[in-house]
C-alpha cells in the first residue's frame, strides 16, 4: 500500500493554516470578522442576506446585524457587522435582498459632528474583473 501524497494548497478559510488538498471543507461554521476602519475602503462580495446575530443577555444592546461576504482583496470568507445606517442604505437601494451576489466598496467615514450618534458610510457597487 502506498502512502497518500499530502500536498497542501491554499484555501481561503484562515490565513494561518493551509488545508491538505485531500480535505474538502463541507461547511464553514465560524467566520472571521472584517472590521471597518474609518476612511479605509473594504471590497466584498456579499454571499447571503443580512441576519441578526446572537442576543447577548448581559448587555442592553440589540443583537448585531451580520452579513457573510468574500473579502475581494484576500479571497477569504468573512463576516461584517452591518450598522443601522448601512443596513438602511442596502434595504432602500436593493429590494428583496438583491444585494446578494453583488460586489461592493464600503467605506466608513468620520462622524460629521463630534456629537453625532452614527458614522456615515460610502457605498458603491463595483464590478470585479476576472
Amino acid at each position: 500500500m502506498t502512502a497518500k501524497k499530502t500536498e497542501t494548497k491554499e484555501v481561503t478559510i484562515d490565513d494561518s493554516n493551509a488545508i491538505p488538498s485531500f480535505i474538502k471543507v463541507k461547511k464553514v461554521i465560524t467566520l472571521p470578522l472584517l472590521k471597518f476602519v474609518t476612511n479605509k475602503a473594504i471590497y466584498v462580495t456579499i454571499e447571503g442576506a443580512m441576519f441578526k446575530g446572537r442576543e447577548m443577555p448581559e448587555t442592553k444592546m440589540e443583537a448585531a446585524t451580520l452579513c457573510n461576504c468574500i473579502n475581494l482583496e484576500t479571497g477569504e470568507q468573512v463576516q461584517i457587522i452591518v450598522s443601522a445606517v448601512l443596513e438602511s442604505t442596502f434595504n432602500e437601494e436593493y429590494e428583496d435582498n438583491s444585494y446578494v451576489g453583488k460586489s461592493f466598496m464600503i467605506k466608513k467615514l468620520p462622524k460629521a459632528k463630534s456629537d453625532a450618534k452614527y458614522f456615515p458610510y460610502s457605498l458603491a457597487e463595483v464590478e470585479v474583473e476576472a
